[in-house]
């Protein structure tokens, strides 16, 4: 058990807890793989659009583009799946474990506490910079709307796309952050079981 609890009361709700440098690491890498998450989204939406112009145009430029992107988006989910499901490897292999003298370090919160904290914290950050670029985007399509008689021909269009998607994500991390927190431990605990039978 990564989290023993070393007193506990009906009055007390949190739990006094040890947490192995191990442990600690476990989170923070987590926490960079959420990160990674979070940076992913501009250029995946980005290889959608650079997709749609090649499918139209089949310029030599946007192929450039859309190999740049894709080796951007594969190192991305290279690191999120490293940082997220495979975090003791990294640890053994760096030996971050070591760093810290202490061999337990006492907190009051559990690890899953944390990632939803980290996660509602990511959503809200996500919103406050994507929905006032939202409301932007719109405001200058309707300021123009009878130019365009179909939204698809706004040049701007792909951007307002990609600003509500973000939104829509960030909304997403706000309200299902504990749907999100299940997901990676399920994830975290199939990685180790087989570790554990191999």
């Amino acid at each position: 058990m990564l989290f023993p609890i070393q007193s506990h009361t009906f009055k007390n709700h949190l739990h006094n807890l040890i947490m192995t440098p191990r442990t600690l690491w476990t989170v923070i890498l987590k926490i960079f793989g959420i990160y990674f998450l979070i940076q992913t989204f501009y250029p995946v939406t980005q290889l959608f659009a650079a997709m749609i112009v090649f499918a139209t145009q089949q310029n030599t430029e946007v192929l450039q583009s859309m190999a740049y992107l894709f080796f951007s988006v594969g190192l991305y989910l290279m690191m999120i799946y490293i940082s997220l499901f495979k975090t003791d490897l990294v640890i053994n292999k760096l030996k971050l474990d070591t760093a810290i003298d202490e061999e337990k370090i006492e907190i009051n919160i559990h690890r899953s506490s944390i990632l939803t904290i980290v996660i509602l914290l990511s959503g809200i950050l996500m919103f406050a910079d994507s929905a006032p670029m939202l409301l932007k985007e719109l405001y200058s399509y309707f300021a123009v709307i009878n130019d365009y008689v179909h939204f698809k021909n706004y040049p701007r269009a792909g951007m307002i796309i990609v600003e509500f998607l973000k939104t829509a994500f960030a909304i997403f991390m706000m309200t299902s952050s504990r749907l999100i927190v299940n997901f990676i431990e399920r994830k975290r605990r199939k990685v180790a079981l087989a570790s554990e039978e191999e």
